[in-house]
């Protein structure tokens, strides 16, 4: 796994909540037990990282049901990075929807989750049926270039209509795009303009909601800072993804955001910020 990947994980399952903090910084050090407890995980990761998808669904799947109730802090780490890998497998490479929503039913029902994590599965179920509903490609786009172009031709005439964040008069343009973008992003995973249909569909779920609490589920903006990480592109989608956790939170009494989405939004901000250059040497 990336490491910037890693790191995004392990702070997912740092973040305190109601629905229970589970693991410290001493609890990262796995015990001989912990180590065995996870062969299973660590050998479908080499499936995963040879592209033998099948494969590794299947013994993710194990691990799953083997450890779902373990308390250890290590298990349960590798417990929820399985999820978050199965998904990606059922929507980015099987490109089906229906088993994504299904497997993302069975974990609520058999784990129990943080509040961080049950974001994430949000984040996952929320996309799920978008792609499921729009993944398909229009049947008179004949190239993926005419796909992408028609998307963000809707997409900045919408925005070139708005005001302020919840101004609605961009929506139907907005709403046109997405119907471009949505099956560009499910159908042409390496794309050189995923990247930017990923941060065009984000903004668009945040200009186009007047309830900002979706801003929970908004899959894409964190999508491109977790797969552009220390690029102008994720300071962008950092930028828009804070002002809409801003706004969801923020009422007649002030701002009240609580803790574990402001450390959710600190692990963003770190993966959008430039790389430090590297310290010259000195002989």
């Amino acid at each position: 796994m990336p490491f910037f990947l890693t790191v995004l994980f392990s702070a997912l399952l740092q973040m305190g909540s109601a629905r229970g903090a589970d693991t410290s910084n001493k609890d990262s050090v796995p015990s001989a037990k912990d180590l065995q407890k996870t062969t299973l995980y660590r050998e479908a990761q080499q499936h995963f990282r040879r592209k033998n998808y099948a494969e590794a669904a299947r013994i993710f799947g194990q691990f799953l049901e083997k450890e779902k109730k373990d308390r250890s802090p290590f298990v349960r780490e590798r417990v929820f990075w399985s999820i978050d890998l199965i998904v990606r497998i059922h929507l980015r490479v099987r490109k089906n929807p229906d088993a994504a929503l299904d497997f993302l039913k069975h974990v609520r029902k058999g784990l129990s989750l943080n509040e961080a994590q049950e974001d994430s599965i949000d984040e996952w179920v929320s996309v799920a049926k978008q792609w499921k509903k729009m993944g398909k490609l229009p049947a008179n786009i004949k190239t993926k270039k005419e796909l992408f172009a028609l998307g963000e031709k809707f997409y900045r005439r919408g925005m070139s209509k708005i005001s302020y964040p919840s101004d609605d008069t961009g929506n139907a343009d907005f709403y046109i795009a997405a119907t471009y973008l949505v099956p560009f992003v499910y159908n042409f995973e390496g794309s050189e303009n995923i990247g930017k249909a990923l941060f065009m569909l984000g903004n668009i779920r945040f200009r186009s909601w007047t309830d900002y609490e979706y801003w929970t589920e908004n899959f894409y903006l964190k999508e491109v800072i977790r797969r552009f990480p220390h690029s102008s592109l994720a300071k962008r989608a950092y930028k828009s993804l804070e002002e809409s956790l801003r706004a969801g939170y923020t009422g007649s009494s002030g701002e009240n955001i609580p803790p574990s989405q402001l450390k959710m939004l600190e692990v963003y901000k770190k993966l959008s910020q430039p790389s430090k250059p590297p310290k010259p040497l000195v002989f």
